[in-house]
Parts: C-alpha cells; sequence; structure tokens
C-alpha cells in the first residue's frame, strides 16, 4: 500500500478478529482484506496531513460540481471498532449514511451528509468497488475496482495543490 503510516495515531483501539467479525455482522458485509489488513497496524481516524484521490476517468456533467477538477480530498478514514457511536468507526459512518438515504449495500468509510465514499457491495459481495455518492439525488461515480487500488492513488494534497489552492499535479 502507498501510505507510509509509521507514527500514526488511531483514537480506536487494536482490533481483533472478534471485533472484525462483530463489525461485519453489524453492517451485513465481509470487509475486504485490503481494509482489514490496513486497520490491523492503523486503525482508522484523522490523517495527520490530507490526500487526494485521482479521479480517473470523464466524471458525469451531474458530478462535475464534485470532482470535475480531478481529485477528491480525504482527510480521515473510519476504522473497524466494536463501539458503534465513535466517530472513527465504519458503523457509525455507515449507519450515518443510511439514515441520509445512501443504499444499505453501500457501507460509508468516509463522508459529510452530503457526500461519500463507500464500499459498494451492489454488484458483488466479495471486492467491492469504491465510489464516491452524494446524498441529494443519490448519484455516484466509480472511484476504484477495489480499496487496495483506491489506496494506491492516494496523494498527498501537498503534491496536488499549492498553498494557494492552485493545481500542480502532473500525471
Amino acid at each position: 500500500m502507498a501510505l507510509n503510516i509509521d507514527g500514526w495515531v488511531s483514537e480506536n483501539k487494536k482490533i481483533t478478529n472478534m471485533v472484525i467479525d462483530n463489525v461485519e455482522r453489524t453492517l451485513g458485509v465481509k470487509l475486504p482484506s485490503a481494509y482489514i489488513q490496513l486497520m490491523t497496524r492503523w486503525n482508522g481516524g484523522g490523517f495527520p496531513e490530507s490526500y487526494q484521490i485521482l479521479i480517473e476517468g470523464d466524471v458525469p456533467e451531474n458530478l462535475k460540481y464534485y470532482l470535475g477538477d480531478g481529485f477528491w480530498e480525504l482527510n480521515q478514514l473510519a476504522g473497524i471498532s466494536g463501539k458503534d457511536d465513535s466517530y472513527n468507526s465504519i458503523i457509525y459512518t455507515a449507519q450515518t449514511a443510511h439514515e441520509w438515504g445512501i443504499p444499505r449495500e453501500v457501507i460509508a468509510f468516509d463522508g459529510d451528509g452530503h457526500t461519500w465514499l463507500a464500499f459498494d457491495y451492489r454488484d458483488s459481495i466479495h471486492e467491492p468497488k469504491i465510489i464516491f455518492i452524494e446524498s441529494d439525488e443519490f448519484k455516484s461515480f466509480d472511484i476504484s475496482r477495489n480499496f487496495r487500488s483506491f489506496i494506491e492513488r492516494l496523494i498527498p494534497s501537498n503534491q496536488v495543490y499549492d498553498h494557494d489552492g492552485n493545481l500542480i499535479y502532473r500525471a
């Protein structure tokens, strides 16, 4: 994985197989192995610096408002926690997204109410793709074929934008 998480601190406790099983049972899905692997080393929360996910492919006109510059900022990632009231928990994040009307087969790991990044289990229960979805009209866009490729495409924000917010990234 591309993230260097050495020294990162998580407010969530270290996970155990029992916690993973309980979270998966609560969510009704099998979490991707790449996500579990990351969470066993760093169990989610806020990043020390923000990242940008590079958007590949043509963004539909109705989502250009959100994704039009070719990147989406990521400041945190929900971890695996047995406490469903924890802000840094995938259970909390997914349940909050569902309260905003996001389909049950979509498990959010980041979001703010209006926009979410999520595992999309609607087409595959084994290896969900990663999507961006908004909660006004529930329009979505495929961000990555799986979590591993999602993490590999994260770029530190200071390599994408300068201090004035100008795009400096060159592929």
